[in-house]
């Protein structure tokens, strides 16, 4: 990690080598003796000042499939940088053993529901059998309570109060064995129903089984990683997939644990990634505790823009810490020949003076001069073929 900071003017000996050596020798070049350009006082601006901090762009979201069963993969339907849809069918597993347990598990629940069925015609006939004894004991207690009243009044004798006394009694034992019976027949049937409630919760685990041999993708995305074929044998957590998300990535990256004060969640940030124009980002999530090794805290910063950018691949994160001064120019002002950067200053003779500077890109239009220029010199703005060193300017407003 590292601060921009702006160096002081370096001492370049190349700068005797650089073409072009007076306005003579510019006449017998065919040069013109005067170019007209434009100039640029260099000035001190002031910037925001950055901590820049290594990262690596990762998906917001990364997901491995895996298989939940045991068997063998009988066909993968995609490949490795293919994007897929939600729901789409990525892989299928072998499903013979799965739908075995199904059809068992749906022949259990047919068998409980006949089984219910016939406990629930076999409860009708024994509670109109009990309701018929029920009727019958009330029959026989009223005949009972006539026939007392007759032999009081002597009418019947002795012995047929007793049969009456006997067929009560009969009556009574009838209808509680109805009783008993009915209370047998309801809880069969209670039986049944838990033996269909147990055949049911099989089935789904059944169908379940069934519903795992059929890999989905979750939500959309890119498949990064086709871990099997057809015809591998799988295990319960066996990896057959993996796939990251297609919304905008994040980076993830770790600052020393002293300067972890700060960051802050939404806080806006800088990133340089492999696409080179920089990309604005906001810090999403911030671990709270530091790592005992590094002495480091992650923070993962979310890309607003949606910017292709592979995973993995290195970024910097430049987080703001104040401000600072630096000399900012045009990118237009700067000419690169071969491995050389450099700039045309305007001497006091109103000459051009090629002048080795080291730059660093700042936005889309400037860039920042860390050393080989001092404020207050003027910079040619533009500077054509036609403008070499000890070329005589001619000044445009």
């Amino acid at each position: 990690m590292k601060t921009r900071s702006r160096y002081a003017p370096a001492l370049v000996a190349g700068l005797l080598f650089i073409p072009g050596c007076g306005g003579e020798k510019a006449h017998r070049a065919g040069r013109p003796a005067s170019v007209e350009a434009r100039l640029l006082t260099a000035r001190m601006e002031t910037v925001p000042s950055v901590l820049e901090v290594p990262g690596t762009v990762q998906p917001r979201e990364r997901v491995s499939l895996s298989s939940q069963i045991n068997g063998f993969v009988h066909n993968v339907r995609v490949r490795s940088g293919d994007t897929v849809t939600s729901g789409q069918v990525l892989v299928t597993l072998d499903s013979r053993e799965a739908e075995s347990q199904k059809a068992a598990a749906q022949a259990a629940v047919r068998e409980a529901q006949e089984a219910l069925a016939e406990a629930a015609k076999a409860e009708q006939m024994i509670m109109s059998q009990r309701d018929a004894a029920r009727a019958n004991a009330r029959l026989a207690e009223d005949t009972l309570s006539r026939y007392q009243k007759l032999f009081e009044a002597r009418s019947v004798s002795p012995q047929e109060l007793d049969e009456m006394r006997a067929r009560r009694a009969a009556a009574a034992a009838e209808l509680a064995a109805r009783e008993t019976a009915v209370s047998s027949a309801q809880s069969r049937i209670r039986q049944v129903e838990a033996k269909i409630a147990q055949a049911n919760a099989q089935l789904q685990r059944a169908e379940v089984t069934v519903s795992w041999t059929v890999v989905k993708a979750p939500a959309a995305g890119k498949v990064v990683q086709r871990l099997v074929d057809q015809g591998t044998a799988i295990f319960p957590g066996s990896p057959l997939l993996v796939l990251e998300s297609l919304s905008a990535p994040q980076v993830v990256a770790d600052l020393p644990s002293r300067q972890a004060g700060i960051l802050k969640a939404g806080l806006v940030v800088r990133v340089l990634a492999e696409a080179g124009t920089p990309l604005q980002g906001r810090v999403t999530e911030i671990v709270p505790v530091s790592d005992a090794g590094s002495h480091t805290v992650r923070f993962k910063v979310d890309i607003h823009d949606h910017v292709p950018l592979r995973s993995g691949s290195f970024a910097r994160v430049l987080i703001p810490m104040g401000e600072r001064q630096a000399l900012l120019l045009p990118r237009s002002a700067v000419r690169e020949t071969g491995q050389l950067t450099g700039i045309f200053i305007a001497d006091s003779a109103s000459t051009a003076r090629f002048r080795l500077v080291r730059t660093a890109p700042f936005d889309d239009e400037r860039v920042e001069v860390l050393s080989g220029l001092e404020a207050g010199e003027r910079v040619v703005l533009g500077a054509g073929p036609e403008i070499a060193d000890g070329v005589a300017l001619e000044i445009r407003s």
